[in-house]
């Protein structure tokens, strides 16, 4: 039905990512690399090598997220984030399998964490995979994440290529009305036509 962009939402709380330039709301984790890794998913749309602290080393972002990990003096929330925030890293180096990955280890230490599983199911939606996508975006509505209108403008897309028209309608028209200067759910629903049953 024509050109539909992806949009993730990164952080504990949820999407650092996009390449479309989209903004990031995502979860502050206290210092350290976990930090520095908190700050590299916010700057994903501006590629770029962090400088450690101290140290005359260029780290990559996806390094600088692994050495937090790694660390092991995370809370299961910040843990849980962490993983969010370099799967945000993968998701826009389009390695949508690893961030996948990292949105699933994310769960298992934090299930109740609503943007890991938009960003999941953003990544799915970014592999064609449009059944499996819609549980993780409802999960993530239904845990109240924080820019939700990227995961009804998601779903919107995954239900569309199911076949769901009406479903898909309905949530562009959500994530419209929950950001109104959002420009994108704007351009999907001038393809509908709304016509009233007889």
């Amino acid at each position: 039905m024509g050109f539909r962009k992806l949009m993730m939402i990164a952080g504990s709380v949820l999407c650092a990512s996009l390449p479309m330039n989209a903004e990031a709301a995502v979860i502050v984790l206290g210092g350290g690399f976990a930090q520095m890794c908190y700050e590299a998913a916010r700057a994903v749309d501006e590629p770029y090598s962090a400088q450690i602290t101290g140290s005359r080393i260029d780290v990559a972002p996806l390094d600088i997220c692994s050495i937090a990990i790694s660390a092991g003096d995370l809370t299961a929330r910040d843990l849980a984030g962490t993983y969010n925030n370099r799967g945000v890293i993968y998701f826009s180096q389009n390695m949508f399998n690893e961030a996948i990955k990292d949105f699933e280890q994310g769960l298992r230490h934090q299930n109740e964490i609503g943007e890991l599983h938009i960003n999941r199911g953003a990544s799915m939606v970014a592999l064609k995979r449009w059944a499996d996508a819609v549980p993780s975006l409802n999960r993530g509505i239904e845990l109240g994440a924080l820019e939700l209108e990227k995961a009804y403008y998601n779903r919107g897309i995954a239900y569309e290529e199911l076949g769901d028209v009406r479903r898909a309608y309905l949530d562009y028209m959500k994530a419209s009305s929950l950001k109104p200067e959002w420009e994108d759910p704007k351009l999907q629903l001038t393809r509908f036509t709304v016509r009233k049953k007889p």
